[in-house]
């Protein structure tokens, strides 16, 4: 690292495989606003043979070093000088509106005819296959269509939040969706009930106005996670 602050210095942002600028530190501080960069970004000075942090590179602060002074007094100094610090706070990241903070589907466990299929026809099969193989291939279709079950329940529906908006998704070649602002919802309730409750598994249901919600995220995983994420956002939100 260089011992001066990098001023009137060229500096390269290494992102995507791609040697980008050269930038000074203007330029480098509107990229971050634009968040086109991030402060753990990798950059290199010109000149420079390693590599270091955005955050690194913006952060340090030069060492000013008393020539006059004798070298165990500076060590001590320095010793004292570090203790005393307080460490500097990490500069607030602030989430694009796309980004994806929770990706979901239904539970398996909402499909126990299914999952007993699945196990039912491999078990079976396996244990007839001395007797008749023709119950056995009965055995592994009847697998197979518990499989194909889960699967179409499990890919056609879709769950999203992101920090403004939650999304349902709906289909699997014709898609379709329905959302609804964040800052749109009055009400979320939680349902969990059976042995799948107690394991977390429930369903969230999302309401703007009147009597019926609007979204129903059905048997996903932690249930009451998901409503205490939505619930966050809407703390955080202007």
């Amino acid at each position: 690292m260089s011992e001066e602050y990098p001023i009137d210095e060229d500096i390269y942002v290494l992102k995507n495989d791609k040697k980008l600028g050269p930038f000074d530190v203007d330029e480098l501080l509107d990229k971050l606003e634009s968040e086109e960069f991030s402060y753990d970004d990798v950059c290199l000075r010109e000149g420079a043979i390693e590599c270091e942090r955005i955050r690194d590179l913006l952060d340090w602060e030069p060492l000013h070093k008393n020539l006059d002074s004798d070298p165990d007094d500076l060590e001590d100094q320095l010793d004292e000088d570090t203790f005393e610090d307080e460490p500097e706070e990490k500069p607030e990241r602030k989430l694009a509106p796309s980004s994806i903070l929770y990706r979901g589907h239904p539970s398996i466990l909402n499909n126990p005819i299914a999952i007993i299929a699945i196990v039912g026809g491999v078990a079976g099969g396996s244990y007839l296959y001395s007797t008749d193989h023709r119950l056995t291939l009965v055995g592994f279709l009847i697998a197979i269509a518990g499989l194909v079950r889960l699967s179409f329940l499990r890919f056609t529906n879709d769950y999203l939040i992101t920090p403004r908006r939650i999304e349902l998704i709906k289909g699997l070649l014709a898609r379709s969706s329905q959302e609804v602002r964040i800052a749109d919802i009055r009400a979320i309730n939680v349902s969990c009930s059976g042995l799948a409750g107690i394991i977390g598994v429930g369903s969230v249901e999302f309401f703007t106005s009147g009597d019926d919600p609007e979204i129903v995220f059905q048997k996903i995983w932690k249930a009451r996670k998901v409503k205490r994420l939505v619930r966050k956002l809407q703390d955080e939100s202007p």
